[in-house]
């Protein structure tokens, strides 16, 4: 294949990639007067903002925007919309009027409507002189960002100066007091390290609110009187990557600080109850999804049966919860407490299924995946695994998912994506379970769960590809290097040295925790998972994927296996996107990546 000329794909098949059949979510939502929400949805077009009354039952476009980014409650007759660049207050009459535009290099904010209008904190990155072609020193110096406050009565104020790696910002009803997370390291950390500050204006300072948080995640939530906050995080130190983070509930002075969960499950989201009284928390145990209301105490207040939320949730003035659903049957719909109201969706895809798959890997240890196909799929069609990143990531059994994989469903694939061992969901020894074995025990995970599709008939031992993102696509190099069961394979945005990635990232709590601590001389345990000493064993058509600013998995890694690869007439070929990290942001993109994915599948591993 000439990748520098453009894919052609059959017609039908070159549309299935296009992002705009993306499946549409809930990407916010908001109640407005007693019976009314507004509902933004993911896409583009101006049919992505809608009004939805409780006794109507159906999305009524309002028309407004192109892209609706998120929605915060204003008073009882409109709500506040983050769009184009600004803050807008849209009235359930349809009208609406721009408040403010948001500051440039805004890294977060926070946005309420009060007695006194509008009041928005940001926390905005300070601009950097360019230095043209003058020297650059190590170690970099942290950049700086400015704390900062709107209000109506008063225009903007620069409250405090602080570290730029931060996020998750969060105020109280009266912007009175804030709690934002900042992140231990100045390079990205696959451990997300990070600690809670806080900023009170009635004594102008910054307050350090956490000590040894571990793994903090960026959505914080303080409560409306600005006496507590939630948050999620480990509070691990040895073991910050692979063990579960929990749902914390503290107070502003720190005396009350309790957890309210019991580890072991992967957190997806989490929110306020009624009156902030309780919290309610969505998390994936296993490969399903349940969603919980809890008291501050963490004592279980009830949940939804089988209903969970992948949403956020909005609680109406009677106590009524409404939120978006899905499951391993029915996909996407907004749960109004009494029905379901469907998403509009760019096309029908009934014809996509996922079917949940349990087996016994090599060593005896219960594994489970999914299997996602079409109506119309043969009966031993070609299988592609799809490995996942992290590895400390979850596997859901979302019906939703299958679209993710339309392109290759609809082309007369089956996609397979084991949750090996090292995912999320199944307690904290499953997620360490492939700490110094990556690459040997989990990918024993994914052959014998290939074992079990040929089998059952679902899968050719002869027809196997495997893709993948991050750690997915180490384990795609993984895989082609020290197999002989997968005859193509995509890998994107992957790695094949730890060491070297170690060490030009900066980030060292990937190595310390799955491998060992660094140390020299190298070490044959150190270096036992890396694919880089089995380059020259791949013998199957590998196509790299990468973006030459990733600051996680550097574009080197590709380079290298490409020219590996290359030197020994190996069928390969590099696809390098300028300006992108790790992963893809740009429609286009995107759109080219899952082209280029399927083309070369169809090129070596036809159906």
């Amino acid at each position: 294949m000439n990748l520098s000329e453009t894919v052609r794909l059959p017609s039908h098949l070159d549309r299935l990639t296009d992002t705009r059949l993306n499946l549409r979510r809930v990407r916010g939502i908001v109640r407005v007067g007693e019976s009314t929400l507004f509902v933004a949805l993911s896409g583009r077009g101006r049919d992505c903002f809608f009004k939805l009354a409780l006794d109507g039952g159906i999305l009524e476009p309002m028309g407004m925007f192109d892209v609706v980014d998120a929605l915060w409650p204003g008073d009882e007759t409109g709500a506040l919309v983050e769009a184009e660049g600004a803050i807008w207050c849209v009235g359930l009459d349809g009208k609406k009027g721009r408040l403010i535009s948001l500051p440039e290099g805004a890294l977060s904010f926070d946005v309420k409507w009060g007695d006194q209008g509008l009041i928005v904190c940001a926390l905005v990155k300070q601009q950097e002189k360019r230095r043209g072609k003058d020297p650059w020193f190590y170690p970099v110096p942290r950049t700086k960002a400015t704390l900062c406050r709107y209000a109506s009565t008063e225009g903007w104020r620069d409250l405090a100066e602080v570290n730029a790696g931060c996020g998750g910002l969060s105020m109280s009803a009266d912007g009175q007091r804030m709690v934002w997370r900042e992140a231990v390291n100045v390079v990205p950390e696959e451990a997300q390290r990070g600690e809670l500050l806080g900023f009170d204006m009635a004594d102008g300072e910054v307050k350090r609110l956490t000590d040894g948080a571990g793994k903090l995640h960026d959505v914080v939530m303080m409560a409306s009187d600005g006496a507590s906050f939630i948050y999620e995080a480990n509070h691990e130190q040895d073991r910050p990557i692979t063990t579960h983070t929990d749902l914390w509930w503290m107070t502003w002075d720190g005396k009350e600080h309790v957890n309210l969960t019991e580890g072991g499950r992967y957190i997806e989201r989490f929110g306020w109850g009624p009156k902030e009284k309780t919290v309610w928390i969505s998390f994936v145990e296993g490969l399903a999804m349940q969603t919980e209301v809890l008291a501050l105490d963490g004592t279980p207040e009830g949940s939804f049966a089988d209903l969970d939320a992948s949403s956020p949730i909005v609680w109406m003035a009677d106590g009524l919860a409404v939120f978006e659903t899905e499951d391993a049957e029915r996909f996407p719909a907004i749960w109004t407490g009494t029905r379901r109201v469907p998403l509009p969706q760019p096309e029908n895809y009934e014809d996509l299924n996922v079917v949940e798959l349990e087996w016994t890997s090599s060593d005896g240890l219960l594994i489970s995946g999914v299997l996602y196909e079409s109506d119309n799929t043969s009966g031993v069609a070609p299988l592609l695994v799809s490995a996942h990143g992290g590895p400390a990531s979850s596997v859901e059994n979302f019906r939703s998912d299958a679209v993710r994989y339309r392109h290759f469903l609809r082309a007369g694939y089956r996609v397979f994506r084991p949750a090996f061992r090292g995912s999320l969901g199944f307690g904290d020894e499953f997620a360490q379970g492939n700490i110094a074995c990556q690459g040997e025990d989990d990918l024993a995970d994914i052959v014998t769960g290939i074992d079990l599709l040929v089998a059952e008939g679902l899968a050719d031992a002869e027809r196997v590809g495997i893709f993948g993102g991050s750690y997915g696509g180490y384990m795609t190099l993984r895989a082609l290097a020290v197999s002989d069961r997968f005859h193509a394979g995509v890998a994107l945005y992957g790695f094949i040295d730890n060491r070297r990635m170690t060490l030009e990232t900066g980030d060292f709590t990937y190595e310390n925790e799955y491998i060992a601590p660094l140390s020299w001389p190298l070490t044959d345990e150190a270096r036992k998972s890396d694919v880089f000493p089995h380059l020259g064993d791949i013998a199957s058509p590998l196509l790299l994927i990468h973006g030459d600013a990733d600051p996680i998995c550097p574009v080197s890694e590709s380079l290298v296996t490409c020219r590996a690869l290359e030197a020994q007439g190996i069928p390969v070929g590099l696809v390098v996107y300028p300006g992108e990290g790790h992963g893809f942001r740009r429609k286009r993109n995107q759109r080219d990546c899952a082209r280029r994915m399927l083309a070369w599948f169809l090129n070596y591993l036809p159906v």
